[in-house]
């Protein structure tokens, strides 16, 4: 038997990280508070924005109002591949590009919903089928089937039926249009008629999205979702904000586009770029949600992931790790706070995990709390370079601690002049490693010092990765019960007469 098996498991839980490659998302998925907001009322759509970090779960957030489709009746469209001619430059994405992908998205969705019954075609007026021919050749005249599959593929809210239909009916290379024409009984229009209808429908985006929106009304939709997903997983936006903001900035701040009648726009976006859209956008009539994971809403989302995979034997890691009768460890706690608010690297960690628990002798039944501690450090090291320039990682690793002043630094540490130790901490502190958290007063200064603070744990677990897993988390983990962060700093390093502070909030927690 596998190891996940004889932990109790019916599959291996944690091979997956990204939520589009999760077959089984809607059985453990854990509804954020504002779950029902983003989705809105589907007779009455307004746009809304989801700002989160990577690995936070925009996109199983995104999957799970995809699903809400049928039930709601609304007509649910994907929009989260970007392709992008040879050279072309963000500089020249317009909004134009943006609508032209989403307009084709929505034909085909609407074209897969039509294909189940005859019937809808009988009932489109000589105008409507007119319509449905000219968006055909203008937005599908020149797609190959493979082509038509990457979209069907990405469109997650369309039933399995539908992506069998047009797999089974057009040829990887035949020209889409050939099938469509023909299955959907679309009478030829004459070159010349049909370049006049044309530029009559294109002359406003906005008059096309509303033909489509009394399509889909005939098919017995109540309106259009547009999700928007995955902006900064582009060839041409990278790991970059400014970037990732100049490719969605010319749909993102069309107002009149966005409040159109009958659609919901929601976007997914990585949160590095909220503040460049508050100084442009309209957060005032564009409602926007943070989406953050605390330790609490993580080790729920670890508990229905261990249920969904055990037939709900399994509730929690402790259930099935060595050393039960430590009842002040508990290594769900530590899993999610090494974590640092992901479901994906909390997910990472517990794949680190069973990796290493596989390489013990036997068949354990049990997972070791020595191997747990191996995977966690395994998985920090991962994170850790990861995210982090090289140089600074080494800098950091110096220093030695999590709690520090710049004078430890200039003068304990790299021996360098007070200024420069002010540059490298502005650097570490640019990356995230490091956060300026007030000041304290030493007995060699006349002057308050600078207090800063690590607050990555993966970081922290990283610099003293000689003391043992329980260990660490006994002597660092100070939950703040104000604003609910799991500080990891030893508190002896705040010396005499300082009050040991939150990282975030400031508040005392002790």
């Amino acid at each position: 038997m596998s190891l996940y098996e004889d932990l109790g498991f019916n599959n291996h839980p944690f091979t997956k990280s990204n939520a589009d490659e999760e077959p089984r998302l809607t059985d453990y998925f854990v509804f954020p508070p504002y779950f029902d907001a983003v989705l809105g009322d589907s007779e009455n759509p307004s746009p809304c924005i989801v700002f989160a970090p990577r690995g936070a779960g925009k996109t199983a957030l995104k999957r799970m109002i995809d699903d809400a489709g049928i039930d709601k009746k609304f007509l649910s469209v994907t929009y989260n591949r970007f392709n992008f001619s040879n050279n072309e430059k963000l500089e020249n994405i317009s909004l134009s590009y943006h609508l032209r992908n989403i307009i084709t998205r929505v034909l085909i969705s609407l074209l897969s919903y039509i294909s189940e019954n005859d019937d809808l075609l009988k009932n489109l007026n000589k105008d409507e089928k007119k319509n449905l021919y000219i968006f055909t050749v203008n937005y599908l005249g020149d797609l190959t089937g493979d082509e038509l599959q990457e979209i069907v593929h990405e469109l997650k809210g369309l039933p399995d039926k539908f992506k069998e239909f047009w797999s089974k009916n057009v040829g990887f290379m035949e020209k889409a249009i050939n099938f469509i024409l023909t299955r959907y009984d679309l009478d030829k229009i004459d070159l010349p008629d049909l370049e006049t209808e044309s530029k009559k429908l294109s002359q406003t985006y906005k008059h096309q999205l509303e033909i489509l929106l009394s399509l889909s009304k005939k098919v017995g939709f109540r309106s259009i979702y547009i999700l928007i997903d995955k902006v900064d997983e582009t060839e041409l936006t990278g790991n970059d904000s400014e970037a990732t903001y100049k490719l969605i900035k010319p749909l993102i701040k069309d107002l009149d586009l966005l409040e159109a009648n009958g659609y919901g726009f929601k976007f997914f976006l990585w949160d590095a770029i909220q503040d460049k859209y508050r100084a442009e956008g309209r957060p005032d009539r564009v409602a926007t949600y943070n989406l953050s994971w605390d330790r609490v809403g993580l080790k729920e989302i670890l508990s229905e992931r261990l249920k969904a995979f055990s037939d709900q034997k399994v509730t929690s890691l402790k259930d099935i790790t060595e050393d039960r009768k430590k009842e002040d460890f508990d290594i769900d706690d530590a899993i999610c706070i090494m974590a640092n608010k992901s479901p994906r690297n909390m997910i990472r960690i517990c794949e680190s995990i069973l990796a290493e628990q596989s390489m013990a002798f036997g068949n354990p039944k049990k997972i070791s709390v020595n191997y747990a501690d191996l995977g966690i450090i395994k998985y920090c090291e991962n994170i850790v370079h990861e995210i982090y320039t090289e140089r600074s990682i080494k800098e950091v690793q110096k220093v030695g601690r999590e709690l520090f002043t710049t004078n430890y630094v200039a003068n304990d540490v790299l021996k360098i002049t007070g200024e420069g130790a002010r540059n490298k901490i502005t650097g570490w502190t640019r990356e995230g490693i490091v956060k300026h958290i007030g000041t304290i007063s030493q007995e060699t200064s006349k002057k308050p010092l600078n207090f800063y603070c690590i607050v990555d744990p993966a970081f922290v677990r990283l610099i003293h990765r000689r003391t043992p897993l329980e260990k660490f988390v006994k002597d660092r983990w100070l939950p703040c019960e104000y604003c609910r962060t799991d500080n990891i700093m030893d508190i002896e390093y705040f010396t005499d007469n300082n009050d040991a502070v939150c990282r975030e909030c400031g508040r005392d927690l002790i």
